[in-house]
């Protein structure tokens, strides 16, 4: 991620999680590049619009995730994350202790 992506994203979660440290989160990247945030609200996803180019959040609650899942493909792990209306994301681990320990983490932060 290149700096000024970086410093945007940190403008973007400041706006999204004012009342909330940014170290209460977790933040991945997608297969396909979005960036997920999970907080103990739920699960933001930021795309860019592909007409204007202006981010923008998508939110589900806890409560609109179906349970995670973990799978093998290519000598790849990867944590499946899908909503109740079939969106999926796919965070990708080279090591199947990494990818538990997000999925441990990700159950911990959505429970609490």
């Amino acid at each position: 991620m290149k700096e000024a992506s970086f410093l945007l994203l940190q403008a973007q979660l400041r706006a999204l999680f004012p009342d909330e440290g940014l170290h209460q989160l977790a933040i991945y990247e997608d297969q396909v590049g979005e960036i997920l945030i999970f907080s103990s609200r739920g699960l933001h996803v930021l795309e860019e619009d592909d007409l204007t180019k202006e981010p923008r959040n998508i939110y589900f609650t806890p409560d609109c995730l179906k349970p995670f899942a973990l799978r093998q493909q290519a000598g790849i792990f990867e944590l499946v994350v899908e909503t109740l209306r079939n969106h999926k994301f796919i965070l990708a681990f080279p090591d199947q202790t990494d990818a538990y320990q997000a999925m441990q983490l990700l159950v911990d932060l959505l429970t609490k």
